[in-house]
């Protein structure tokens, strides 16, 4: 409990918390400006889930590609959750499944292409891409999986730049976002169905998530303390 009031009480999730207030509050005043309404919204919302309830591949390829550009990955596991709530489980596999996708692509793309792209353009300079010591991988992987509010797209391609070692950087941030994106997928499911225990079990995934990411960076940072 003590750790879960010291996540709570950290600013860099109170700073997050307000962001996320104000991202939602900018939204209510453009769809209130652009004379959108509750009704509006939620009849244009019933369409789409319908569209997606008879396109599924269409959902799963949406998880597997958008997270790779600036599209919040937490609103697209939410919708999956709600349009797939007839079978959370399988959800969450397949949401599961589709995220580990997109870490593959992402990496291999700033893993390859990008790297190559960017040492060209600095051939001709006398600066190099540092090349991080093979005892800081791990570290390096956890800090940017477990940093609050850094975009998930952004994390894949710095990781996929640096040339974290695959071997680690796949299982290590499919355990470090696996937790959360259940809990997203459930509360969906919960949310859309009515139903309690599935909202319940996200809900307190979602927490336990917070509070494992919190007691890793207090990990991270005695071990940083440690070797200072």
């Amino acid at each position: 409990m003590k750790q879960l009031w010291q996540f709570i009480g950290d600013k860099r999730v109170r700073w997050a918390g307000a962001a996320m207030g104000l991202g939602l509050g900018l939204g209510l005043g453009l769809a209130w400006w652009f004379g959108l309404d509750l009704a509006g919204l939620q009849g244009a919302w019933k369409l789409t889930e319908h569209w997606l309830m008879q396109h599924p591949w269409l959902l799963f390829l949406a998880l597997v590609v958008l997270p790779g550009l600036p599209v919040p990955t937490s609103a697209l596991l939410f919708a999956a959750g709600v349009v797939w709530r007839d079978r959370p489980v399988v959800a969450c596999l397949l949401c599961m499944l589709a995220l580990m996708l997109n870490m593959v692509w992402t990496y291999g793309l700033a893993a390859g292409p990008g790297r190559r792209l960017v040492e060209k353009l600095l051939a001709s300079t006398r600066v190099r891409i540092p090349e991080l010591p093979h005892g800081d991988h791990l570290r390096m992987i956890l800090i940017l999986r477990l940093t609050p509010g850094m975009p998930l797209f952004f994390q894949n391609y710095v990781l996929g730049f640096l040339r974290a070692p695959f071997r680690l950087y796949l299982p290590v941030s499919l355990a470090c976002t696996g937790v959360m994106a259940s809990g997203i997928v459930l509360s969906g499911a919960g949310f859309a169905e009515g139903r309690i225990m599935p909202l319940l079990v996200g809900i307190s995934l979602i927490v336990l998530a917070g509070v494992l990411t919190h007691m890793l960076r207090l990990w991270l940072a005695k071990r940083r303390n440690g070797k200072a």
